[in-house]
């Protein structure tokens, strides 16, 4: 039987064909259609053209191999198996299944992960200065005969710290600081609205290369004169 190719707000056949990443499914539309406020849902509620391979199968550009545990728990709620859960959580969010990423909140490395990227991700432009910290330390190792690069990144210390002292910068600190955050800005604004760096973001970036298996080392250069500024110098060993 060839199948027709509805336009939006047509119809499809109770049974379905879908080429998902060069790989052929068959599954029922109900079970497509089980959580309708997601993005399969959405797909396949006819109310959207959807794309077709050139044999005519509807098509979703995704991993095969993930999807098959997608349409899994669409039809019987079963649980992906543990070791694919991070993957599985990314994949469950990009189609907009909530009912499997909560449930899959409840594996630990999902859980880790959420906890870590909730924690970093409250720093603004976290990802930002992280990629260039990781672009500076390759290019010093790779000069250096140890294979570690040292990145230096001006912070600003608790204030608790320096209770009996006036709120001001040294040039010792800025000028050996390879990363600044809001580098126009003069050090009044900077004190004003908490837009510097502070240890709290320098020891979440090591926690983060930490565990994606990098050794770091975290010295903290304080000025001698007593100001509240100080350079984070983060070693990175490849």
């Amino acid at each position: 039987m060839q199948e027709t190719h509805p336009a939006p707000g047509g119809s499809l056949p109770a049974v379905v064909v879908v080429n998902v990443g060069g790989m052929l499914f068959t599954t029922a539309l109900s079970t497509l259609r089980r959580f309708p406020d997601s993005l399969l849902g959405s797909m396949f509620s006819c109310r959207h053209q959807i794309l077709r391979d050139k044999d005519g199968h509807l098509f979703i550009d995704a991993d095969p191999t993930l999807f098959r545990y997608i349409l899994e728990f669409l039809r019987t709620e079963a649980m992906p198996p543990e070791d694919l859960a991070l993957d599985m959580y990314k994949m469950a969010s990009y189609f907009s299944i909530e009912p499997l990423r909560d449930r899959l909140l409840l594996v630990p490395a999902v859980a880790k992960m959420i906890v870590k990227d909730l924690n970093c991700n409250r720093f603004s432009h976290y990802g930002e200065i992280k990629q260039r910290v990781m672009k500076l330390a390759i290019k010093r190792a790779a000069l250096d005969p140890s294979y570690s690069g040292l990145v230096n990144v001006l912070v600003e210390l608790r204030r608790g710290n320096f209770a009996d002292t006036v709120a001001s910068e040294h040039k010792c600190v800025r000028e050996i600081a390879d990363i600044q955050k809001n580098e126009d800005m003069t050090v009044s604004q900077e004190c004003s609205d908490g837009s510097t760096y502070d240890e709290q973001f320098v020891h979440c970036l090591q926690r983060d290369l930490t565990e994606t298996g990098f050794s770091t080392n975290v010295f903290f250069a304080v000025c001698i004169l007593g100001c509240p500024y100080a350079v984070a110098k983060i070693t990175i060993k490849f």
